[in-house]
């Protein structure tokens, strides 16, 4: 594991990042999937942070990827609740992915996108931005979003995606995942419901419950994660 600090040019806030390389990287010439974990320095479940989380489940599936752990869940209300998403993630896509990718063999063809709660509401904010003018991520996991409370933020992103998209092809995976021990299925579900009422071309959108409450789930849907779109 490799921690560097991170500031970034476009919220003026410097973030922890950590990397995990998987075993047998140094000897090998092959590229990987990355996986940039939002929240990564916060403590949800097991006592440990959520990068720590994944990178065990990974490891137990015996899959190989590399996972970026962007920490600042400080400043979580601001980076990912608009309008400060859109800093965050001009962030994101315009400094951390390029460093990635000219430091570590991070295949460009499969960068995936994890946040839980209000991270998934930046997560879907992340879609929507980028559906609306050109994907960097090709993989969006966005878990227990309280869209509710989010819909001055999130339907006028969601309408100037559609409106932009012409019919074009949208060649990416949003999986929305909820917690069947708590209550935001049901609003997790009128999103999956509004984004698919849309028949936008080559989406790959899926909505599933996972067990558990609002942190608890994000541990099974981490491993529902790696079994599915991580060779």
């Amino acid at each position: 594991m490799v921690s560097i600090s991170m500031k970034s040019d476009a919220t003026g806030a410097t973030y922890p990042i950590q990397f995990y390389l998987p075993a047998g990287y140094d000897s090998a010439t092959s590229s990987y999937p990355a996986i940039y974990i939002t929240d990564g320095d916060a403590v949800y479940n097991n006592s440990v942070t959520r990068f720590k989380n994944f990178t065990d489940i990974l490891e137990a599936a015996g899959k190989k990827a590399i996972v970026v752990g962007i920490g600042g869940t400080a400043r979580r209300n601001t980076d990912y609740l608009m309008p400060g998403a859109k800093a965050y993630h001009d962030f994101l896509t315009g400094q951390l992915v390029p460093y990635v990718e000219s430091n570590y063999r991070a295949n460009p063809a499969k960068r995936m996108l994890s946040g839980l709660s209000n991270g998934g509401i930046f997560v879907a904010c992340a879609f929507f931005m980028e559906g609306a003018s050109q994907f960097t991520f090709q993989y969006f996991f966005s878990s227990e979003a309280p869209f509710n409370g989010a819909h001055d933020q999130i339907d006028p992103l969601e309408s100037q995606m559609y409106a932009s998209s012409s019919g074009r092809d949208i060649p990416v995976t949003l999986l929305l995942g909820y917690g069947i021990g708590n209550a935001g299925g049901t609003v997790i579900t009128a999103m999956y419901d509004q984004i698919a009422s849309r028949h936008y071309k080559g989406l790959q959108l899926s909505v599933k419950g996972y067990p558990g409450g609002h942190t608890p789930m994000d541990l099974p849907s981490f491993e529902d994660i790696v079994a599915r779109f991580i060779d």
